[in-house]
């Protein structure tokens, strides 16, 4: 079953080209969504786990427009956000950032952790910033 999404450039792919240039990090940080993950677990206090749907509220409330707000006052829209937030997360973003090395996904507790090289990547791009 494939999952119906009102937002497809959650689940964009990168080019295979592009990666194959500079390793597995080249482009992790071209997404709006994985540059949000990679920031929200880099303030958490000395590296500690986040759970996925922990890190599915956080993005939720990050991409939030005014428009998305007034949706999000009828529950169901809210939970269908999250739900589709998750699924981004769980089988693409957090995928391809663990690839990278930028994280340690435990898929077992369904938990992320930033890594140095999460950090060393994050820092290159406020640098460029």
């Amino acid at each position: 079953m494939i999952p119906v999404t009102s937002e497809p450039e959650s689940l964009s792919t990168t080019s295979s080209t592009a990666a194959d240039e500079s390793g597995p990090a080249a482009g992790v940080l071209d997404n709006d969504r994985r540059r949000t993950v990679l920031r929200y677990l880099a303030e958490q206090d000395d590296g500690e786990a986040v759970s996925l749907s922990d890190l599915a509220d956080h993005v939720a409330f990050e991409e939030r427009t005014e428009d998305r707000g007034k949706l999000a006052e009828y529950g169901d829209a809210l939970l269908g956000a999250h739900r589709r937030i998750h699924i981004s997360l769980r089988h693409d973003h957090v995928p391809r950032l663990a690839a990278a090395d930028a994280v340690t996904f435990n898929t077992d507790a369904n938990t992320v952790t930033v890594t140095g090289e999460g950090m060393a990547l994050l820092a290159e791009q406020n640098a460029a910033a």
